[in-house]
């Protein structure tokens, strides 16, 4: 199939486009836009200098000036690319790659992207939503009614944390009619991601006898928009119990 581009709502509400290659597979994913107006700009932006010539500060090649695409290693030791316009601003991003072979496909996939159609998925049905929007999105029992199985996921995490530190993520999980705590359950600490990945699995654990759990973190950033994550905590289920998750709160990496 064809490459194109691809303009879509993330689960914030903002405007994003991505681009898939021939293949199908995404290769490269926009900032957001309150504006459809501006992603399309973004859209022309990138196809107006995808044929930029390659920063590749891997082996500290020399540093060119914009337009270009740079290709780093990220927090993970992970392969990516920006591809930045001649104002230097990223106009386009990289998923990760585990070798250098494949960021460098992907560089290429989106120069032979220039002339790719736009497809605007914002004018049909919604794709499908993270875990977060799926649980929240599940209607709730009436009051005074008892679902069984039914529970409820405290958990309050901090709100500033320094790039390196161990943050330990602290809750409770509880059955949502009686409040017993439910032990033995696994619960995943979860980044709701604002654009076409799908919500990453950050850390996880397992609820004690009563119903509390630990859960350690490394902070580090965990894309490339900024320095916010948008966390969670979410247990998706254990026998007869239902899936959960606790609210989003924007945790800041310094």
């Amino acid at each position: 199939m064809p490459s194109k581009y691809q303009i879509f709502k993330d689960i914030a509400g903002k405007y994003r486009f991505r681009l898939r290659a021939e293949n199908n597979k995404i290769v490269a994913v926009s900032e957001a836009y309150e504006q459809k107006a501006g992603v399309i700009n973004g859209v022309k932006s990138v196809q107006a200098n995808c044929q930029s010539k390659i920063e590749d500060k891997t082996i500290g090649s020399e540093k060119l000036t914009f337009p270009k695409y740079q290709v780093f290693t990220d927090d993970n030791s992970k392969f990516r690319f920006n591809l930045s316009a001649s104002n230097g601003e990223i106009i386009a991003a990289s998923e990760s790659y585990e070798a250098k072979a494949g960021v460098m496909n992907g560089v290429e996939a989106v120069k032979k992207s220039c002339d790719a159609t736009i497809e605007d998925m914002t004018l049909t049905q919604p794709e499908p939503e993270s875990p977060y929007e799926t649980i929240m999105a599940t209607p709730v029992e009436a009051e005074g009614t008892v679902i069984s199985g039914a529970t409820r996921l405290d958990f309050s995490p901090p709100k500033t944390v320094k790039k390196g530190s161990t943050v330990t993520f602290t809750g409770k999980l509880l059955t949502k009619s009686s409040g017993e705590p439910i032990s033995g359950a696994k619960v995943e600490i979860m980044d709701a991601d604002r654009s076409f990945m799908k919500d990453d699995i950050m850390a996880f654990g397992t609820t004690a006898e009563d119903g509390s759990f630990s859960i350690d973190w490394i902070a580090k950033h965990m894309d490339w928009i900024d320095n916010t994550v948008e966390v969670y905590a979410l247990f998706k289920e254990k026998d007869d119990l239902k899936p959960t998750c606790s609210k989003k709160n924007v945790l800041t990496v310094t």
